[in-house]
């Protein structure tokens, strides 16, 4: 018999971009940290906050809490769709993480699908397992983070968050930006706020929660829950569509969803205008056709209703006022 050659497997490289992003938003994570610590409470200006630095090193150490936490509910989420997509035998990437220098520390993160989804059924379970598992991780951090939060006496957002608040704040004759600056407010979703009452119970009216920066994390994964269940397009929620659906009736209710988002981002937040532009015009509101179009079965129809559900526990109509 003639011998077959067979040719070598390529050797797996070590994935420096993926390493050298985790590394890098850990410490842009570190740093958004330090500034949501009580540390830096009252450091007005860059120089003020260096010079702090400078003085006590430790203090960067305050920043760690946050940055573990947000890094790892992302990093549980993207490890989530990766581990189901390589179940499912569809090549793809590790997640690459996303650092900025500002806000949060990071954008996020995310994975590539270099091959076809073989089915509904599996874009389920990939489109699903993401959201899940970073809500696995985000709900006991938040409880823990609630626990050791404090409620205190705190100015009312009155700057307009949408909009709509700017044209109200006109035909009232205020200026629309008269007031930012003086205090940050994070706003509620469901499970936020079904947790705060649970903790602290009632707030008196001129208080609030001041989170602690673990707490900060868990509610901001939250939010990035929210954002990629938004069920359109690519993103984990339209997936999740798209398997429950099917391709025509995912695109409908793509377009459906996609106006939703357009009112809330004009009577609610900028945020949600800023993530409708990106949705409608960036991500795109298509999704590509899976190999196989069986539907799914009773047990995956409950998984995808649960997670396009938690899409409507996790959104925060007004994210951030000041």
């Amino acid at each position: 018999m003639d011998d077959v050659l067979v040719p070598p497997r390529p050797r797996a490289r070590f994935p420096t971009t993926n390493v050298a992003l985790f590394f890098a938003t850990l410490g842009t994570t570190v740093w958004a940290g330090m500034l949501f610590s009580p540390a830096a409470a009252d450091v007005r200006t860059f120089g003020e906050l260096f010079r702090l630095v400078g003085r006590a090193p430790d203090v960067l150490l305050e920043g760690l809490p946050f940055a573990l936490s947000l890094v790892g509910i992302l990093f549980v989420h993207e490890m989530g769709h990766y581990v189901y997509a390589r179940r499912a035998r569809v090549d793809t990437t590790l997640p690459y993480f996303i650092p900025v220098p500002f806000g949060v520390g990071t954008l996020g993160a995310v994975i590539r699908m270099r091959s076809a989804i073989p089915s509904r059924r599996a874009l389920l379970e990939i489109g699903a397992s993401g959201p899940l598992a970073g809500l696995a991780l985000a709900l006991p951090l938040l409880a823990w983070g609630l626990l050791h939060s404090q409620v205190q006496s705190v100015p009312e957002a009155t700057s307009p968050s949408s909009p709509f608040g700017v044209f109200m704040a006109w035909l009232s004759g205020r200026p629309a930006g008269e007031d930012v600056g003086q205090a940050i407010h994070f706003g509620n979703s469901l499970i936020t706020w079904a947790a705060q009452r649970l903790v602290f119970g009632e707030l008196a009216p001129g208080t609030d929660v001041v989170l602690h920066p673990v707490a900060t994390a868990a509610s901001l994964g939250l939010l990035v829950t929210a954002l990629n269940l938004v069920p359109a397009g690519q993103l984990d929620g339209g997936h999740v569509l798209y398997a429950l659906l099917g391709r025509r009736r995912a695109l409908l209710a793509a377009h459906v969803t996609s106006t939703g988002l357009l009112l809330a981002g004009i009577f609610f937040s900028w945020s949600w205008l800023l993530w409708w532009f990106l949705t409608r015009f960036v991500v795109g509101l298509g999704h590509p056709a899976a190999l196989v179009e069986e539907p799914l079965g009773p047990r995956q129809r409950a998984v995808a209703v649960l997670s396009l559900l938690l899409f409507f526990a996790t959104f925060v109509p007004i994210p951030v006022s000041f």
